[in-house]
Order: structure tokens, then sequence, then C-alpha cells
């Protein structure tokens, strides 16, 4: 058995492994309609913050979108080198990959679009970070342009039980790897820390044989911020950004205390 641990913000060399086996088509948040209509609105291109391996960035390239798709993690853009590397010259000439911070970007581009997909932005732990970084959105946005992001709405019962729960894992994945017919199992550990307002992530990768004995074993832990829908539009208003449409869900169900995300589309304010 090997065993690994990672907690590199810049690596997610394990997530990155097997991105692309734990979320498919079928078990992938459905928020792509959601960036293609909106991109089919937008009066520019698109730039994408915490594009990961490519799983929105790719097919906004293949609708026709010119993206510039940004994250910091090397080990997630060289997954998604490798599969524009598959894709038509069309699409390829689409895609501008930086490997860069959210909080710390200075393109010479302004975009029709700026999205955020599948809680990326939650990746930023301090607040200095978020304000910094959607400062940074606002400026970067053509007039009329739009910022989409998501984020999980904290539930204090949840947060409760995780408390009472922490220190184990639950399993929450089971794929099959293209490579060999193994199975990967991932499992989580959630650990909240009220105070700060965080979840302290250990994700545990069991590679298993077609005969179900486990091979491999890989950690690797992650943080992500919560904030309150309040805090959330306050912040955005401090940074320039004034919020349009609201939601909590991507089919766009209202956004009440009972959804489960925090889903905002902004414009620049005018001055």
């Amino acid at each position: 058995m090997v065993d690994s641990e990672s907690a590199s913000a810049n690596g997610y060399s394990v997530t990155a492994r097997y991105y692309d086996d734990v979320y498919t088509e079928q078990t992938a948040p459905a928020d792509l309609p959601l960036y293609l209509h909106y991109a089919e609105q937008a009066p520019g291109s698109i730039l994408e913050l915490g594009c990961g391996t490519g799983r929105v960035t790719l097919p906004l390239a293949r609708a026709g979108y010119q993206v510039t798709a940004l994250d910091l993690a090397h080990d997630m853009l060289a997954i998604l080198k490798r599969k524009l590397a598959q894709e038509s010259a069309e699409v390829q000439a689409r895609i501008t990959v930086i490997q860069g911070n959210m909080a710390d970007f200075e393109l010479a581009e302004r975009f029709g679009l700026v999205i955020s997909p599948f809680r990326a932005f939650q990746h930023l732990l301090e607040s200095e970070q978020q304000r910094r970084c959607l400062e940074l959105i606002a400026r970067h946005l053509l007039p009329g342009g739009r910022f989409v992001f998501n984020a999980f709405q904290p539930n204090l019962r949840y947060i409760v039980k995780a408390q009472e729960l922490a220190g184990t894992f639950k399993q929450v994945n089971e794929a099959t790897l293209s490579d060999e017919h193994r199975i990967l199992r991932r499992y989580v550990q959630l650990t909240p820390h009220p105070g700060r307002q965080r979840h302290q992530i250990l994700w545990k990768y069991e590679i298993c044989d077609r005969f179900g004995k486990v091979v491999e074993t890989h950690l690797e832990e992650m943080w992500l911020r919560w904030f309150y829908r309040w805090e959330a539009e306050y912040l955005l208003e401090l940074s320039g950004l004034e919020i349009m449409e609201a939601y909590g869900g991507f089919d766009k169900r209202p956004l009440d205390e009972n959804a489960a995300d925090l889903i905002f589309v902004c414009r620049r304010k005018e001055s």
C-alpha cells in the first residue's frame, strides 16, 4: 500500500489526478447551462477564475466562446492542457491558460463575463483576499459585463452535525478508473471551524484492484471559507459590484434560507 499526503494550496495534486473521475457529466454540478446562458449575453470574451481541469472551460470553448482560464494549481492546469491538446485547432485557439492567483492578477484584456464556478471563490480564506479578488473582477469587466459565481449557503444544523462527526471519514464517491478497471473510492473528513467560518476538508482516495482490494491510499487537505448571504452582499458592494440577480440553485430557484447554494449575478457599479 502507498500512502501520500499533500496540503499544498498550489498543488492539489491528488485531487487533480482524480478530479475528472469523480466529477463526470452525471455527478458534477448542473451549472453549465447557467454559464452558457450568460455567455450568450456577454458583450465580450470570458474569464474563468478557478478553472481547474477545464470542466466548464472546454464546453464554453466548444460552444464558440473565447475563454481565459486562470487557476493557481499547477497540477490542475497540466491536466487541462493535456485535454486541450486533444481538441480541434478551433477550440484550442479559443482558450488561453494562465497560472495565477485570483486575488492577485492583472490582465490586459477586459471581459464581458467573469465566472468562478463550483465554489472556487471559497478557496480564498481571508476577507481581504476575497475583497481584493472582487475589486480585480470589477476592474476587468467591460461595460455591460457580468460576474457570476456560486458558493454553498452555510447551514447551522449541518455545521453542528459535522462538528459532532469531526475526525470520521464518510464515503462520498465510487468510480471506475479508466486504467485497468481499477476502482476509486473517495471519502471526506470535515472539520468545521465556526469562529473562523472555515471548513477543514481531508479527502481520502482509496484505489482498489478489480477484486476490491485497496492497493493505494492518498490523503489531501483543503480549506474552504463560508460566508452568509448578507455578508456576501456587503462584500460585493464594498468591492464595486452590484447584484443584479440572486438564486438558490442553478435552476434559478429563489434564494431563501432553505437553499443549498448562493448564486450571484453582478455587474460593476456605475461611478
